[in-house]
Formats: C-alpha cells, sequence, structure tokens
C-alpha cells in the first residue's frame, strides 16, 4: 500500500499544491487501492497487484492534460479576452510614448533656455523654456491619467493560462527591442558630456551644454519608451489576476495573492497606518519631540513589514 502512495505522490510532485490538484490526488489513490485490493481478493499476491495497478495507470501526460482540463473548467467568467489584452498593449505603447516624450521635452526646454542664453536671447530662452516645459508637463499629465484610465477596464479581472502564455510570448518577442532601446540610451546619457570636450577643443565649451541636453532626451527617452513597453506584458504574467494598482489590490486579486490570509491583510492595510499617524500626532503633542518623532513612521515601516511577515502568508 505504502508504494502505491509514494508512486502517487511521485507523479504530482511536478503539479502545483492547489486545491484541485489535492482532491485529483485523493481521488486517484482511493481507486488505485481499491484496485489493489480487489486485486489481493482474486488472488493475486501483492507484488503482482501493484504492478498491474501501476501499469493499468495512465501515463503522467495524459493526467496532466485531465488537471489543466479540469482547471480551467473552472476558470472564473470575468477573464480577460486576448483581444483585450492586444488593445491595452496598443494604448499602452502610446501612453508609454507620451511619457517619454513629455520627460524628454522638459530636457529639451532646459538646454533651449542655456543654448539661447549663450546667444545673449535670455528672454527668448525664457519665453522658450516656459512654453516647451508647459506643454511636456501638459502631455505628461495627460498620458498619466490615460495610463490609469486603461488599468481600471482591466482591473481585478481573471487572466487565464492561454492568455498568460501568449503574453509571455509578447515579452520574448519584445526582449531584443528593449535591449536596443535601453542599451542605446544608456550609451547616449553616458556620452552626454561628450560635447561639452568637442566644443572645448575650439574654446565654446559652454556650446556643448545645449547639445548635452539634446543627447539627455534622446536617451532618457528610449529608456523610459523601451522599460514601459517591456514592464507591460508582466501584468498578464506575474499575476493570476489583473492589478492595476499594486497598493489597492481588488477582492479577487487579494484572495488569489494570500489566499486566507486575504482578510487579515485587508484589516492591516486600513487599520494599521491611521493607527501610525494617530499615535505620531499624539505623541509629537504630548512630549513636544517634533523635531525627532518622525523616527515612528521608520519604525513603523519595519514593524509593518513583521507583522505582514507574521499574520499574512502568501
Amino acid at each position: 500500500m505504502d508504494t502505491i502512495k509514494n508512486y502517487v505522490e511521485t507523479l504530482f510532485l511536478e503539479f502545483p499544491n492547489t486545491k484541485e490538484v489535492q482532491r485529483a490526488k485523493q481521488e486517484i489513490l482511493t481507486i488505485m487501492e481499491d484496485h489493489y485490493l480487489a486485486l489481493l481478493d482474486e488472488g493475486k499476491s501483492e507484488h503482482e497487484a501493484i504492478g498491474q495497478v501501476i501499469s493499468e495507470f495512465g501515463s503522467v501526460d495524459e493526467l496532466r492534460e485531465e488537471l489543466e482540463f479540469a482547471t480551467r473548467e473552472r476558470e472564473p467568467e470575468n477573464g480577460i479576452e486576448e483581444e483585450e489584452m492586444y488593445q491595452y498593449l496598443n494604448e499602452r505603447k502610446k501612453d508609454a510614448k507620451g511619457l517619454s516624450l513629455g520627460v524628454s521635452g522638459c530636457l529639451l526646454a532646459v538646454g533651449a533656455l542655456i543654448g539661447l542664453s549663450i546667444r545673449g536671447a535670455e528672454m527668448m530662452g525664457l519665453l522658450l523654456f516656459f512654453v516647451i516645459i508647459a506643454i511636456s508637463v501638459g502631455i505628461i499629465i495627460y498620458n498619466g491619467m490615460q495610463f490609469s484610465k486603461n488599468n481600471v477596464v482591466l482591473n481585478d479581472r481573471y487572466i487565464s493560462v492561454d492568455l498568460n502564455k501568449e503574453a509571455q510570448k509578447l515579452k520574448q518577442g519584445y526582449q531584443k527591442s528593449f535591449q536596443v532601446s535601453l542599451v542605446f540610451g544608456i550609451c547616449l546619457c553616458v556620452l552626454s558630456v561628450s560635447p561639452i570636450f568637442f566644443f572645448q577643443m575650439f574654446t565654446y565649451a559652454e556650446y556643448g551644454i545645449p547639445v548635452m541636453f539634446f543627447f539627455l532626451a534622446i536617451g532618457v527617452f528610449l529608456i523610459i519608451y523601451g522599460s514601459i513597453n517591456y514592464g507591460s506584458f508582466d501584468k498578464f504574467i506575474k499575476e493570476k489576476y489583473f492589478i492595476a494598482d499594486e497598493d489597492k489590490l481588488g477582492p479577487n486579486a487579494m484572495q488569489a495573492k494570500y489566499g486566507e490570509s486575504a482578510r487579515t491583510k485587508h484589516l492591516l492595510e486600513r487599520v494599521y497606518w491611521p493607527t501610525i499617524v494617530l499615535i505620531y500626532f499624539g505623541w509629537s503633542y504630548l512630549t513636544h519631540s517634533w523635531g525627532f518623532s518622525w523616527i515612528i513612521f521608520v519604525m513603523a515601516g519595519i514593524f509593518y513589514s513583521v507583522l505582514e511577515a507574521i499574520f499574512v502568508k502568501k
């Protein structure tokens, strides 16, 4: 009997420790044990009965297919469709381009101000600086709002196994582009000081400063744009449910991530930090120690991690 149990345990080593898998393992073990006892009643020896039970059992591949099929049958109805994922990634790419342009625009504004100031057109430089800054900040705010809007549409919805695999393929396909943008971006940032040395050869070192900001703008654009796009795929890979905001998990994502400890985690988030703020103001007011009472927040952050480790099982 122990041989059959060990055999079943070995079969299920490669499968995740979920309720469905545990239920299937118990059912298979019961069937095999009943069959083993029936063979003994027929007059078979222990070795013959064990050998026949194991030989009549299906292959591991068949077991894997049955378990995957059973898991998919229980998938929630609010799953994200593949078209929705592609639409999200396309919108994310547009928003990433806008954010990257906004940040790069701020750098170009500084470069334009310095460049025109060198030429003696300080007022023109200031005017152009504020115009470019205003446009760049507007682009950043708009695309940041679009980021949040696109995330909310998919928030706390189920990510199927097939969608997860498709996202992994897309991420692998984009990896080379990400590496190129990251390498070129970093290189441009590092080489941004080279124009200063170049113009210094002609005793006009200050003219290299605007060019330096131009190099930085392009480099920062490539780094931000590539990083945001590359990280977008993880939204469909790392978790079972889509998470719009890591600090505000939906009920499904909370349950999937923390299991039975989800309620404890939710209560901890709701109560802990407001309590710490009250303690901070109370202690600071009563002891008049506003100068160093801020250390409460440092200690509270460490203590929060300890409480989370003890009471919240991931």
